[in-house]
């Protein structure tokens, strides 16, 4: 079956920013001062009227120690790994699972596309004589995602390494 007809996963952000929020005993404005937003910001994340900006998501993951897939994706109400925040102990010793080598090469695939991706806008932008406005806040945007895409593949090759004991 392709990705494109697969039915998305279902995301549980507002759900859990508030749960997370009230099991630190946080008041909304508490947890907007937190993470440099207004109450009316964390109002509308916890209604599911609005969503986060990605930097705002790592804020919220780094507050409430939690990484973002668990903070988007688990509906941490049912979750028996997490029961509170305060409560998540250190992980034991992980058994590095059956096919993980797959996980390895996709990291490396992924990478190439990344820089890859770059590159291509890059160039393309390189051609621009005269930018729109429009084109340099997308080029800003794309820059900031793509800091964000090398940070975050560089913590996943450290965790593949540090499991795989390499």
């Amino acid at each position: 079956m392709s990705m494109l007809n697969e039915k998305p996963d279902p995301i549980y952000l507002s759900e859990n920013i508030r749960l997370l929020r009230k099991q630190l005993n946080l008041s909304q404005e508490e947890l907007a001062g937190r993470v440099g937003l207004n109450r009316g910001n964390i109002a509308s994340y916890e209604k599911g009227t609005a969503e986060p900006k990605i930097c705002n998501l790592l804020k919220f993951a780094q507050v409430f120690k939690v990484s973002i897939l668990e903070l988007t994706r688990i509906d941490l109400r049912h979750h028996t790994g997490i029961h509170s925040v305060q409560e998540k102990e250190p992980t034991q010793a992980v058994r590095i699972p059956e096919g993980f080598e797959r996980h390895i090469s996709q990291a490396e695939e992924i990478r190439t596309v990344v820089n890859s991706l770059y590159n291509c806008q890059q160039f393309h932008l390189k051609k621009q004589e005269n930018p729109s406005k429009e084109l340099q806040a997308a080029a800003m945007h794309f820059e900031q995602l793509h800091e964000l895409t090398q940070i975050l593949l560089e913590k996943h090759e450290r965790l593949v390494r540090h499991i795989s004991g390499r």
